[in-house]
């Protein structure tokens, strides 16, 4: 049974909010804080033992979001999903009806014309990655702004994601009532204008634009989309709990959190401790008798508003004083006879402060970040090398995959489900049959190879590889994925590598064993002159040969080859030349 989005619908949607919503806020919130450098407030306005106030308040107003850093690493290594070789969008050219006019196809307005970001793969890289992963339970509604002008123009859906807070009510399949971030000013009955709310009510039937005036709420759009699906998507992440007839989500990096709190709570304990210890502290003996008090401390005969003796205000109560000359010199009284207390030597100083605890936080703080990176298996983005880490350990490429696959898995099943609902709002009534709008969307496999690792990671996996001395063949691929990560940006660089690894014969041996294999003939002299002189070799080859990348191997190496006889025919000159006999 279809809702009917009435007045009285309205009222009580936008009033209520779902049992699960304060337990969603609170999952989303946990990460939040640290995506978006939020302050903590339960974490830093928490009084420490033995803590004063004032220390307490310094903490709070010289908060720094150090942990935005780390999570803003794993967001931008996950962005590099759409990088991956076998990401691809593809759309089958013929299955559009043709009565689609030119320039209105899906794949034009999904990859070329989409609103704000030309591509919904730029939308989901840009957007709802980082929404997503920070609040798994948020929703995303493919929604209406405004109508066709007129009868030939064609509807433009867009995808809003919606956060935990910003759900207000909904039945799965049944209706989602969602308030936007958008506001609309109104006037109100005194004259002053107002900021009213902006609510989306969507449907199996109907999407409806809501806008707040006052106490009553105004339905400015209603679209019939008659698609017979509310058309809105979770985002989803891992499983949490089942409540209320719904599922409860939590965020694919949830595990980070109790590290970063951790993080930020010493990383505050830090900032305090070095304030404290960055301030040279002064320290005077004293044996002179305040001339106001009395050496009593306080001021004989006041009293203050609480009716205690008020303190005298040039000792501050101490009852001792410094002396100080007008030209800014300590003046030290020594004892007078024997017996009275001596200064010490020297009577004035400075304390000495330990900084040992200092560098321990300061190490803690490090090693709690790395920990929460570890927990998705991206402690390689730690600002402490592997190297040089204490508790560095080698990276798991396989669980780094698996992590990346999920989540990758998880944003193309909801693309999947946005296109889905873009599809039927756009194309319903120009294409009435559903079989045939589905076989206009498009195949979006989920990618399996992941180019996340950086050079400094593979650096060391490969001196650790050839330490080990693992087959030669396995380092000369991981030399190559190493070289399509550094000149990522620069592809021939890339290939002039992989080609001059590739044809080296005897790539991974010496100039030792080279020699030595070529004295037992374990080689032939031309393999031994094209490995000696690859390099060289190579470059000429992409000078003198056109389009030489393109060769077949057995091409490229009767290239090689060549350059390498004119070497031989060279030495065999050299051997050739007659020794001058002398005559007798």
């Amino acid at each position: 049974m279809s809702i009917e989005i009435t007045a009285d619908f309205i009222k009580k949607a936008v009033n209520q909010k779902h049992p699960n919503s304060a337990v969603c806020v609170e999952l989303a919130n946990k990460i939040e804080v640290h995506a978006k450098g939020i302050m903590p407030e339960k974490i830093i306005t928490k009084r420490r033992p033995s803590e004063s106030e004032k220390v307490k308040d310094y903490r709070r107003e010289i908060y720094v979001p150090i942990t935005k850093k780390a999570i803003g690493k794993v967001i931008n290594s996950l962005g590099k999903i759409r990088r991956s070789q076998d990401w691809k969008i593809q759309y089958d050219a013929d299955s559009t009806p043709k009565n689609i006019a030119t320039g209105e196809t899906l794949q034009d307005y999904c990859e070329v014309n989409y609103p704000g970001f030309q591509s919904l793969t730029n939308w989901v890289f840009a957007e709802m990655l980082k929404r997503s992963l920070i609040d798994a339970n948020a929703v995303c509604a493919v929604i209406v702004k405004s109508l066709p002008a007129s009868a030939t123009e064609y509807i433009k859906p867009e995808v809003e994601i919606f956060d935990s807070k910003q759900i207000c009510n909904y039945v799965p399949g049944e209706y989602y009532c969602l308030q936007s971030t958008d506001v609309v000013a109104y006037n109100g009955a005194n004259g002053r204008i107002y900021d009213g709310k902006v609510y989306y009510i969507l449907t199996d039937t109907q999407v409806a634009r809501i806008e707040q005036r006052g106490a009553a709420y105004v339905p400015t759009l209603i679209y019939d989309h008659n698609l017979g699906e509310v058309p809105v998507v979770k985002v989803g992440g891992v499983y949490f709990d089942r409540k209320n007839n719904d599922i409860i989500q939590e965020s694919f990096i949830a595990e980070m959190s109790p590290y970063l709190d951790e993080a930020v709570r010493e990383y505050s304990d830090l900032q305090a401790e070095i304030v404290q210890h960055v301030h040279s502290e002064k320290y005077i003996y004293t044996n002179t008798e305040c001339p106001n008090c009395k050496g009593s401390g306080h001021v004989h005969g006041e009293t203050d508003e609480n009716g205690q003796p008020k303190v005298c205000h040039r000792c501050k109560g101490t009852g001792n004083i410094a002396n100080i000359s007008p030209y800014g010199e300590y003046t030290i009284t020594a004892g007078r006879k024997m017996e009275e207390y001596q200064l010490p030597t020297p009577p004035i100083g400075y304390i000495n402060k330990s900084t040992e605890i200092a560098k321990l936080q300061d190490e803690r703080v490090r090693n709690h970040i790395y920990d929460a990176l570890s927990t998705v298996n991206m402690e390689f983005l730690a600002e402490t090398p592997l190297a040089q880490s204490g508790v560095a350990k080698e990276v798991d490429r396989d669980e780094l995959n698996n992590f990346v696959y999920t989540v990758a898995e998880s944003l193309i099943a909801t693309l999947d489900r946005c296109y889905y609902f873009i599809c039927h709002y756009r194309y319903s009534f120009i294409v009435p049959d559903k079989e045939k709008r589905n076989a206009m969307l498009p195949v979006i496999a989920v990618p399996e190879r992941y180019d996340l690792l950086n050079s400094s990671v593979l650096v060391t996996e490969i001196q650790t590889a050839k330490a080990a001395k693992i087959n030669p063949v396995l380092t000369k691929y991981m030399e190559i994925e190493l070289a399509q990560k550094k000149y990522n940006a620069d592809p021939e660089i890339a290939q002039e590598v992989e080609t001059m690894l590739d044809l080296d014969p005897l790539y991974g041996y010496d100039q030792q064993e080279k020699m030595t294999m070529l004295a037992n003939g374990g080689i032939t002299e031309r393999d031994y002159i094209v490995s000696c002189n690859i390099a060289q070799f190579i470059q000429r080859a992409f000078k003198e040969e056109r389009e030489f990348i393109k060769k077949s191997f057995s091409e490229k190496r009767k290239i090689i080859d060549g350059y390498a006889a004119e070497i031989t025919k060279a030495n065999a000159a050299k051997s050739a030349i007659e020794i001058p006999t002398i005559e007798e």
